[in-house]
C-alpha cells in the first residue's frame, strides 16, 4: 500500500471536536503546571542559568542525541512485530504509522494521542482499531513492567542520598505499585491468550451477572482486542520484539549516561537505568501538551534520589532542561516529517485524538 491521497485527512475540525479539545487543554494544562510547579519547587529551576552552559560536554550531549534517536528508531521497529499476525507490514510502511503516533502522544493532552496510531492504522492499512489497541496495550505493559522493575531494583539496590523532597521520598511506593500493577496486567495477557476459555468464563461470571448482552459485548471487543496479543504466543514474534526492546531500553540508558556525564551529574549506569524508569513511569501520567510537567518532576525527583543537593539546582538543571529539549526535538521533527509525507494534516491528527473510536469500527477503512 501507498502513502498516496486516499482516505487522506481533510477538513476542518467540527465545533464539538473545538470544544471537546478545549475543555481536555485546559484541563491537561493545569495538570501540568502543578507538576511543574512541583519540579521548580524541587529546586531545579525550568531554564537553567546561562552561565552553567559553558560546563558542558557537547559531545557527549551529542552522543545523548544519537543514542535517543536510535531507541527512537528500534521502538518503532519493533511494533512490526506486534501487528504481524495481521497484517505484515514492512519498515517503510511501520516507521511513518508509529513516528506520526508517538508525535501525536507528545502534543496532545491527556495521552489522547494513544488512539492516534490505532486510527491512522485503520485508515492506511485497513486494520481493525481494536487490533491496533491490543499492540499499544502489549506494547505499554511490556515498557512497563520493564521501567517499574528497574526502578524497584535501583531503589532496593543502590545506595540513596538523605532527602526531604516529598516526591522523592514517595517514590518506593509508587514504584511498587507500578510494578504490581504492570505484573497484573501481564498475567491477565498470558491468561486470555493460553486460556482462553477460562478468561471467557471469568467474563461471563463477572458481567453476566449484570447483563448478558453486556457480556457479549465485551467479550466480542476482547476476541478482537486479543488479536493484537497473538504475537506473544508464537516465539518467532515474540522473542525478536522482546530482544528489540531490551534494545531500546539499552540505548535509553546508555544516552541518559552518558548525557549525566556531559552535565557534570556523574551518574552510575544503575542510577541511569533509575532515572530512565523513573521518568517513563512519570510521564504516563496524563498531564499537558508535550509531557511538559511531569517530565520534569520525574527527573527532579530522581535527582534528589542520587545526586548530591547543591548539584541538583546547577548541574541538575541543565541536565533536565537537555533531556527534554533534546527529546522533544527528535519526537517532532521524526513525526512532522511523516505527516507531510501521508498528507495528514495536523487538523485530521487532532480530530483523530478525540473521535471515539467506536465510529471507525467497520467494514470500510476510516476517513481521513
Amino acid at each position: 500500500m501507498h502513502w498516496g491521497c486516499e482516505n487522506r485527512l481533510t477538513g476542518s475540525l467540527s465545533r464539538p471536536v473545538v470544544k471537546g479539545l478545549a475543555y481536555k487543554l485546559v484541563i491537561s494544562l493545569a495538570l501540568g503546571g502543578i507538576f511543574a510547579w512541583l519540579a521548580a519547587r524541587g529546586g531545579v529551576p525550568l531554564l537553567p542559568p546561562l552561565a552553567l552552559l559553558k560546563d558542558v560536554s557537547w559531545g557527549f550531549v551529542a552522543a545523548y542525541g544519537v543514542c535517543y534517536a536510535l531507541g527512537h528508531l528500534v521502538r518503532a521497529l519493533r511494533w512490526r512485530h506486534l501487528i504481524a499476525p495481521s497484517q505484515r507490514m514492512s519498515v517503510r510502511q511501520v516507521l511513518p504509522v508509529n513516528f506520526v503516533g508517538f508525535f501525536a502522544i507528545f502534543i496532545f493532552p491527556l495521552r489522547l494521542g494513544e488512539f492516534a496510531r490505532p486510527l491512522v492504522c485503520r485508515a492506511r492499512h485497513n486494520i481493525p482499531i481494536t487490533v491496533g489497541l491490543g499492540t499499544v496495550f502489549v506494547e505499554r505493559v511490556v515498557d512497563g513492567l520493564i521501567a517499574s522493575s528497574m526502578v524497584v531494583w535501583a531503589l532496593s539496590a543502590l545506595p540513596r542520598q538523605v532527602t526531604d523532597d516529598p516526591i522523592a521520598l514517595a517514590m518506593p511506593f509508587y514504584a511498587w505499585t507500578a510494578a504490581g500493577a504492570f505484573s497484573v496486567a501481564f498475567c491477565l495477557m498470558g491468561i486470555f491468550l493460553w486460556q482462553k476459555p477460562l478468561a471467557e468464563r471469568m467474563l461471563r461470571l463477572v458481567f453476566g451477572a449484570f447483563s448478558a448482552s453486556l457480556a457479549d459485548l465485551i467479550g466480542d471487543k476482547l476476541e478482537k482486542l486479543s488479536s493484537g496479543l497473538r504475537s506473544l504466543a508464537d516465539w518467532r514474534l515474540s522473542l525478536p520484539f522482546w530482544l528489540e526492546s531490551l534494545a531500546y531500553w539499552g540505548l535509553q540508558g546508555a544516552g541518559i549516561w552518558l548525557l549525566a556525564r556531559g552535565c557534570g551529574l556523574g551518574l552510575s549506569a544503575g542510577q541511569a537505568a533509575a532515572l530512565l524508569g523513573i521518568l517513563s513511569l512519570g510521564i504516563l501520567l496524563p498531564a499537558g501538551p508535550g509531557l511538559f510537567g511531569n517530565f520534569q518532576l520525574a527527573v527532579v525527583a530522581t535527582l534528589h534520589l542520587y545526586v548530591p543537593l547543591h548539584l541538583v539546582a546547577g548541574a541538575g538543571s541543565v541536565f533536565t532542561f537537555l533531556l527534554y529539549v533534546i527529546q522533544a526535538a527528535i519526537i517532532v521533527l521524526a513525526g512532522v516529517i511523516p505527516l507531510y509525507v501521508l498528507r495528514i494534516p495536523l487538523s485530521g491528527l487532532l480530530r483523530a485524538g478525540n473521535t471515539p473510536v467506536q465510529r471507525h469500527e467497520g467494514n470500510a477503512p476510516a476517513s481521513f
